[in-house]
């Protein structure tokens, strides 16, 4: 069950949500189901999002609960947690046990700042070995383009990138697939690796004026023989696939360069004059260099390590997340870099700001440019482990998408 923290603004306090998701056929009848958690026997106050009627639907029901701060607080210190779901005499339907370290997530959830975020709904780790091993959670806004728009760019970009020797090796073993039931959803799926077949899939959201890109990595899809894939970062615990983890990590930091080559297209963005390259040992962090420069660039050189980043460590990234916080930078910047000789030295600067490079001509009728372009469509289910892109939605509301009902309901049709 995720917990998430919304932080206030202007000293407001935070917000707190538990998201619960179950599959059961003894909630397939039912008519009125609420959710509970119980700490140490005793029931924690949770206050429904939404309305609990539009979380149920067939055998399904998920939907997010608001908890306060004070009790989330007392709960924090139990020694046991049960999450259920009831119907309305109190009969229990479904429950799952919470988990050995599920009082310390909550402590370290409560315990979290701004400063304690590293990427998308991940607390940064005391060590930067553990936080490259973890999954991120990309999304990126493109002002003034439809998701029509974004998502036939997608399809045209994968394309664009096999035109060479290597970029068929890397990307020529996915086929996209356009989602018939779900008109924001559009995903690539690839050969089987070891037991898995990797699964990525890119939701795109009206927002602002413009569309909302986010690459989404808890997800299933099942297919009318229930057969599974699953999206690259869930396929990188390592209690999924412990012999294969690398490979999936890989894959999941390439597919991460598609939004950084959409923000470039679609957004402003930052050049610092450089380009970077990173290294990895065993058991460290990843460790950022500087690959090459810009004609007349003084600031840099080649060879230079890249230790921070306005105070913030490095480390902890991964590469195409690095390369997108660059390209994401407003404003000046302070950079700590090492030289080749073991110096230390601080570069004050304020990047040039490039305009979007754009993609003319993107085709704004999706079906029927899926249907020109040979790119099948597909009907399989896609089960949402509540990552994306119901969180987004609690801390903005124009960012909303249909209830478990609506999207059964829309299924039918």
């Amino acid at each position: 069950m995720p917990l998430t923290k919304v932080l206030g603004s202007g000293g407001e306090r935070p917000a707190y949500y538990f998201r619960f998701w179950a599959q059961n056929r003894r909630i397939a009848k039912q008519g009125a189901i609420h959710a509970r958690l119980l700490a140490d026997g005793q029931e924690v106050k949770l206050e429904p999002v939404g309305t609990e009627a539009d979380m149920h639907a067939a055998d399904v029901f998920c939907g997010s609960y608001r908890v306060a701060e004070d009790a989330l607080q007392q709960a924090a210190d139990a020694s046991s947690y049960e999450f259920q779901l009831v119907d309305a005499d109190g009969s229990i339907l479904w429950k799952q046990k919470g988990k050995s370290k599920t009082a310390e997530a909550i402590q370290k959830i409560l315990a979290a700042e701004s400063s304690s975020y590293l990427r998308e709904g991940v607390v940064r780790d005391a060590k930067a070995v553990d936080s490259v091993r973890r999954d991120s959670r990309p999304r990126v806004f493109l002002p003034s383009v439809t998701p029509n728009e974004v998502q036939a760019w997608l399809v045209l970009h994968q394309q664009e990138l096999m035109q060479d020797t290597l970029g068929k090796e890397l990307w020529g073993e996915f086929r996209p697939y356009y989602h018939k039931s779900h008109d924001d959803i559009v995903f690539f799926m690839g050969r089987a690796i070891g037991d898995g077949v990797p699964l990525i899939t890119f939701e795109t959201r009206p927002y602002a004026g413009g569309t909302m890109l986010a690459m989404m990595k808890d997800q299933i899809l099942e297919d009318r023989y229930w057969h599974t894939a699953r999206t690259v970062g869930m396929m990188t615990a390592a209690d999924d696939i412990v012999s294969l983890t690398s490979v999936w990590r890989d894959l999941d930091d390439q597919w991460d360069g598609f939004l950084d080559d959409a923000y470039e297209t679609f957004q402003e963005y930052a050049d610092f004059g450089f380009a970077l390259e990173q290294k990895h040992k065993k058991g460290e962090g990843n460790r950022f260099f500087v690959a090459s420069v810009s004609d007349g660039n003084k600031d840099f050189a080649k060879g230079e390590e890249l230790l921070s980043l306005d105070g913030e460590e490095l480390a902890w990234y991964k590469p195409n997340e690095l390369r997108l916080k660059f390209r994401q930078h407003k404003g000046a910047a302070k950079l700590r870099l090492r030289t080749p000789t073991g110096e230390e030295r601080e570069v004050a600067l304020t990047p040039v700001l490039r305009p979007a490079k754009g993609a003319p001509d993107l085709p704004k009728d999706r079906k029927a440019f899926f249907e020109a372009g040979k790119v099948k469509g597909s009907k399989d289910a896609i089960v949402d482990n509540g990552n994306y892109p119901t969180l987004f939605a609690q801390s903005d509301p124009t960012y909303a998408q249909p209830s478990t009902k609506e999207r059964y309901e829309a299924s039918k049709r």
